[in-house]
């Protein structure tokens, strides 16, 4: 082979896209927490159970895709009368609603820094969110982290309290850790 096809080969397969990789979310190792406020005490807490897959390409993020489900009813604040009640019809409903999930759309991609536009679903109620993420990533993990700040009205959760008037804006923080499958 004459070394001008040897040459133009390795520059189309250079040139190739490089193929997705599957990233399993490691439940063990990922956090999803929230901060809620309320006249009396703030709400701080997590979920426990969570799951889900992001299939990127660590050389270009704007293809990557994320699915994500965590169970409602893993909830907790450190305090078991609050998580029933957070579990109860005034909040996430869980008996009827058991999952939230998130579904990516699209993600926007600027160094290791994107912003992830997708569908979270949440008390039966689908609506697009942006979320800015910080994305750290080779072949073999990833780590994503970020936060953002949801109102529980727009997804149909109005429980209103006199005693205990509870604030709207409820703050998301997560970390997710995911290993290549």
């Amino acid at each position: 082979m004459s070394s001008t096809v040897v040459a133009l080969l390795v520059l189309v397969a250079s040139s190739a896209p490089a193929q997705p990789v599957r990233y399993r979310i490691q439940p063990e190792a990922s956090d999803v927490g929230f901060r809620a406020t309320s006249r009396l005490m703030n709400a701080e807490g997590r979920f426990h159970r969570t799951a889900g897959e992001i299939m990127a390409d660590p050389k270009d993020l704007s293809t990557a895709t994320i699915t994500l489900s965590i169970e409602a009813a893993s909830i907790d604040t450190g305090i078991a009368l609050r998580d029933v009640h957070l579990r109860s019809d005034d909040f996430l409903h869980v008996e009827r609603f058991p999952s939230i999930t998130f579904e990516s759309v699209r993600v926007e991609a600027v160094g290791r820094r994107v912003i992830v536009f997708g569908r979270l679903t949440l008390h039966g109620v689908t609506r697009e969110v942006a979320v800015p993420v910080d994305v750290d990533i080779t072949n073999i993990a990833l780590v994503a982290s970020g936060e953002f700040v949801l109102r529980r009205t727009d997804y149909g959760i109005s429980y209103r309290s006199f005693v205990n008037p509870v604030g709207n804006e409820v703050r998301v923080a997560f970390t997710f850790r995911a290993r290549a499958a």
